[in-house]
């Protein structure tokens, strides 16, 4: 029993010596200079815009120095070397953010890393016209940093970052549904536009949401929706007494409320009817044409 004990411990002993020591120095040059030398060496190009000479020093590190303490703050310094170098940019450094984090991720850099995470997405939203996808990247990013590290400054910094990016979506909403409007394709801007009122309301300055009432309602209107568009013609005469839009919305509204727009609409519901040889049914008022133009044939 006595000898098995000895043997257990002598390989406990064996492998103890065999574990690596961490690297304090490293090979470059044809001499060996210390880690933490070579790392600051890396941080002052990094410093001076020098991003190329910084991520060969920072990766010096990375291949011959795993074990140093100066390893993932090297991780980390490519990524930064990355993102800020034109020449590199978001697309390179977003993986090597991601990287940081899967093997460092209760690091005291790590809502830093999560942070930049959220701006590699961020710094590649295009214009309001364009896919947004990386808004909605950005957003899930952003919002990873607020859950997992909320006392963390750059928690703070992520709440600014994330109402850009819903101000952004929103413009995307607002310019696709006035396209759409002067395209006259009304359902398609109904559409975005309500989906805007719905989501975005609160993420649109005041010319967007004046705009906002008068193209959803309008687009109402042109649909035949009257109940519907005297809604945000109201809203917008409240909201916004000196609108532009007011004598057309008044206009507008006035023939609403007198009747005399349903009148039309219903006499041009019998004739279409009529013409196509449609029994109408009075129990299912909801069949009327849906397509666009369809009654003013």
């Amino acid at each position: 029993m006595r000898r098995l004990l000895l043997v257990f411990l002598s390989l406990l002993l064996v492998m103890g010596g065999c574990r690596k020591k961490v690297d304090s120095k490293l090979w470059t040059g044809g001499k060996q200079v210390p880690v933490s030398q070579v790392y600051q060496k890396g941080l002052t190009y990094l410093s001076d815009g020098k991003y190329a000479k910084a991520r060969q020093y920072f990766q010096l590190i990375i291949d011959n120095a795993a074990n140093s303490k100066e390893f993932s703050r090297a991780k980390l310094g490519i990524a930064d070397a990355e993102f800020f170098d034109l020449e590199k940019g978001a697309g390179d450094a977003l993986a090597d953010y991601q990287s940081y984090l899967v093997y460092f991720p209760r690091d005291k850099e790590a809502p830093y890393a999560q942070y930049m995470v959220g701006m590699c997405y961020y710094s590649q939203i295009s214009s309001p016209d364009r896919d947004q996808s990386f808004s909605h990247q950005a957003i899930e990013a952003f919002e990873k940093l607020r859950q997992k590290y909320p006392a963390s400054p750059y928690s703070q910094l992520s709440e600014e970052k994330i109402k850009a990016c819903w101000q952004r979506l929103a413009q995307h909403e607002f310019d696709v549904g006035v396209f759409y409007y002067k395209a006259r394709s009304y359902v398609a801007s109904s559409r975005r536009f309500e989906y805007l009122l719905d989501h975005y309301l609160s993420y649109l300055n005041d010319q967007e949401k004046e705009q906002t009432y008068y193209f959803y309602g309008r687009s109402q209107f042109e649909m035949t929706k009257y109940d519907k568009a005297a809604r945000y013609y109201r809203l917008l005469l409240k909201d916004f007494p000196n609108t532009l839009y007011h004598d057309q919305v008044s206009s507008e509204l006035a023939d609403i409320d007198s009747g005399k727009l349903e009148k039309e609409k219903k006499k041009k519901i019998e004739k279409f009817l009529k013409k196509h040889n449609i029994k109408a049914n009075p129990k299912k008022k909801s069949e009327e044409p849906e397509k666009e133009g369809q009654l003013d044939k």
